[in-house]
């Protein structure tokens, strides 16, 4: 069975459904995964901050606003009054539940539930307006199956269970449809796998039921040899490896979430980045792939805050860094990008949520200095022939631009540069011209 996972943009209008539906409903059996409508779950996710802030009325315009989405979406997609009823009931379930928040604090588990109304009500949508053009297809709520551990992590046994016991109980059917990011934690409470997890979601799925293919839709070519919002001359990427392809999307690749490389690498299921605005494209294949170019991609990861420590206690001795890191694992924040010297240690992260309270207890071990404001570049490709001509390349085409941190021998893959966010367009354009298009950075 194939796993096809489609992205807001691809369903982001009545036209691209009915594309995307005619072409789902040929071949062989498939799951297929869906996200929110374009722009709803920002809408969302705007509504529970202006919540937050008593924004009351500018909540409730927002709720005006998703509510009127869907509307539209219903209306222009489903004829028959029959499935029409059904969709707009369903809809005023989710639009009902959104009011409430218009009178009572959003705790931290109404967040989660709130987030996923937008996968929940596109993949129904989109199921009653196939069942309406007499397609056999069977919709499955991604609550029935896709839980979390205790960790927070899939809990791959049971969903591989109760997957398979969900798609048994329709034996013959070979069309079905559930929603992506939606899950249940290990309280059963309705949880995410995080922004842009409808990729994790595909992936899981795929590797529970052995898929001989997992095919994420986007509106692209497949994925970029760099940013195209940025650098003009960019071109689709024919052939990644897993390894490659897991660090594009954790330093900046946004058409695939960081975790859904591994559960596809776990069974060595392919994966096929494609364009659901040009389905003759060959787009994007992520395999075991191992090639001899000496660069596949640029990417650029913003947000990024640069923590450095110099105490000269490090000085030949050891635990040094393991009671910097407890620290870390204190406040829950993971570390991106390490450097270290005989006196110093330089990191960064992309999440300042408990960023005064890091910098309260580093500061026991040493003096503390912080660069906000940062964005880490990541250069991938085969970088074990010529590493030294490729790095003196690339910081060369900088030279004019400080370079913050620069973190490579860790993988053979990877050379990532941190420097100021402002500088970020102009470095990967200069990247960019030096090692694919064989031009001279112009200082």
């Amino acid at each position: 069975m194939r796993v096809l996972k489609y992205g807001g943009t691809s369903v982001g209008t009545e036209t691209q459904i009915q594309k995307v539906v005619n072409h789902i409903k040929f071949g062989d059996s498939k799951i297929v995964v869906f996200s929110a409508f374009s722009g709803v779950t920002n809408l969302l996710s705007e509504f529970i901050s202006q919540s937050k802030t008593g924004n009351w009325i500018i909540a409730e315009q927002l709720i005006e606003l998703i509510q009127e989405r869907h509307l539209k979406m219903i209306n222009n997609l489903i004829s028959g009054e029959n499935f029409k009823s059904i969709a707009q009931k369903k809809l005023n379930v989710s639009i009902r539940y959104l009011q409430k928040f218009l009178e009572k604090k959003i705790s931290e588990s109404a967040e989660k539930e709130i987030l996923v109304q937008g996968e929940i009500l596109s993949s129904m949508v989109i199921f009653l307006y196939t069942l309406e053009q007499g397609i056999d297809a069977v919709y499955i709520e991604a609550t029935r199956f896709m839980k979390l551990n205790r960790a927070g992590e899939p809990d791959f046994g049971r969903i591989r269970s109760r997957l398979i016991k969900e798609i048994d109980r329709h034996n013959g059917c070979k069309l079905f449809i559930t929603n992506g990011f939606v899950c249940l934690d290990h309280r059963n409470r309705i949880c995410h796998l995080g922004r842009g997890g409808s990729d994790y979601s595909a992936t899981i799925i795929g590797n529970v039921l052995d898929s001989e293919a997992i095919e994420i839709w986007t509106d692209i070519d497949g994925l970029q040899n760099n940013d195209p919002r940025f650098v003009e001359s960019t071109e689709p990427i024919r052939y990644l490896s897993y390894d490659e392809a897991c660090e594009l999307a954790y330093f900046g690749a946004k058409i695939l979430h960081p975790a859904s490389i591994v559960p596809a690498q776990q069974k060595n299921i392919p994966i096929l980045i494609k364009n659901s605005m040009n389905f003759d494209d060959r787009g994007t294949l992520i395999s075991t792939y191992i090639h001899s170019q000496k660069s596949s991609a640029i990417s650029a990861k913003d947000g990024i805050t640069t923590i450095k420590i110099k105490s000269g206690r490090m000085m030949q001795a050891y635990g040094f860094l393991r009671r910097i890191f407890e620290v870390f694992e204190k406040y829950k924040t993971p570390v991106d990008m390490l450097t270290t010297s005989e006196i110093s240690v330089a990191m960064t992260i992309d999440n300042n949520q408990y960023i005064h309270e890091i910098i309260n207890d580093l500061s026991e071990l040493g003096e503390v200095e912080i660069i906000t404001n940062q964005s880490i570049i990541c250069i991938v490709g085969n970088f074990e022939n010529e590493r030294n001509i490729l790095i003196q390349r690339v910081i060369d085409g900088l030279e004019h631009i400080p370079i913050q941190m620069i973190s490579f021998g860790a993988s053979k893959i990877n050379l990532s540069l941190v420097i100021d966010t402002e500088n970020k367009a102009e470095a990967l354009n200069l990247i960019h011209n030096q090692i694919f298009q064989n031009e001279l950075c112009a200082v």
